[in-house]
């Protein structure tokens, strides 16, 4: 059996590609922090690495490694500074340096990244073609660190190193946007801005864990950073209508964008006088919601082979059958005490 060792394991994208990569019998090692909720690893049979990357002294890995895929990220494109290097940039260094005094020399090593490293805002955008890119947030110059320095490495030692950008990517465990939005939903919140038919770019997590997949079978060029997306766009109005009807709600008020723009100003500006209180509303995620904004992937369709699923009603399907099962079992009041 091939060895895949994924970082972040316990996350919502690590648990999937876990899962994704089990079915198609891989041995997998999942590495967590001793403090990690394993929640989402319930009775997937995965070998668990326990270790932080910000003290990768303390992590025991297996002799031999197949293919490493590094999902461990901090989540929050508005992440402070210190945040964003430790947990992203840092953490990239740390693990590629424990592998290499540990002796062990991946046939790949695929990091993912993100498609804001390209920007938004403009169509079919490429590295040819760039959006507009919010050069002051911590979380995306890190993740350009990190694909510099791996690209240094290959470039020095040849370290085989291929990079996913993926777009905002949903599906089954997303505690961050998902499980909110849902929330919002069921208490009648207008999740809909404006006239919602802004264009969006996403990427359901399966087609981010087939992207990975292909890159384990060695398709694609290292050292070359791939853009993860779902085949076809949609719009917001699109997605969230699927969702209301899947819980039995309708929006019957669309807030003007001008109004969210308010709220989201006394938000941040809350946020600013009590550091404690999460601005879930900010002027980024507006502007990102009602702009239009899609991604070339040609390159990823000719390189690495890439069909992904374009059954956007069957991926949100399978987003709020979770979300309903985790509320049957009782696990969402946990994770909305932790949120709050």
């Amino acid at each position: 059996m091939e060895r895949v060792l994924i970082t972040g394991a316990n996350g919502f994208i690590g648990s999937n590609l876990c899962k994704y990569f089990l079915e198609r019998s891989y041995e997998v090692y999942g590495l967590v922090r001793e403090s990690s909720n394993l929640h989402f690893l319930e009775n997937l049979p995965v070998r668990l690495v326990r270790g932080d990357l910000a003290s990768p002294e303390s992590i025991q890995l297996p002799d031999r490694i197949d293919y490493v895929i590094h999902a461990a990220s901090v989540a929050a494109e508005k992440a402070r500074k210190r945040m964003a290097l430790r947990n992203i940039y840092e953490a990239t260094v740390n693990l590629v340096r424990v592998l290499r005094e540990r002796g062990i020399v991946p046939r790949r090593f695929i990091f993912i990244s993100t498609n804001l490293v390209l920007g938004y805002k403009g169509a079919n955008i490429s590295e040819a073609n760039p959006g507009s890119v919010k050069k002051s947030f911590w979380y995306i110059r890190a993740k350009e660190m990190s694909e510099e320095f791996l690209r240094e490495q290959l470039r020095e030692n040849g370290f085989p190193a291929i990079i996913l950008r993926p777009a905002g990517v949903y599906g089954p465990n997303d505690r961050t946007v998902s499980m909110l939005v849902l929330h919002g939903i069921e208490k009648g919140a207008p999740v809909i801005v404006g006239h919602g038919n802004w264009i969006l770019s996403f990427c359901y997590v399966e087609n981010l864990c087939l992207a990975c997949l292909l890159a384990c079978q060695m398709k694609g060029e290292n050292g070359k950073a791939y853009l993860v997306a779902n085949g076809t766009d949609t719009t917001w109005r699109q997605l969230f209508t699927i969702f209301m009807q899947r819980l039995g709600r309708r929006q019957r008020m669309y807030t003007p964008v001008s109004l969210a723009y308010i709220v989201a100003f006394f938000m941040q500006l809350l946020h600013a006088v009590v550091p404690a209180f999460e601005a879930k509303v900010n002027f980024y995620r507006i502007h990102l919601i009602t702009t239009n904004t899609s991604y070339d992937i040609s390159e990823t369709v000719r390189d690495l082979g890439y069909h992904p699923d374009e059954d956007t009603e069957r991926q949100v399907n399978s987003i709020v059958d979770w979300y309903l099962a985790e509320k049957a079992s009782g696990y969402l009041r946990t994770l909305m005490k932790v949120k709050r």
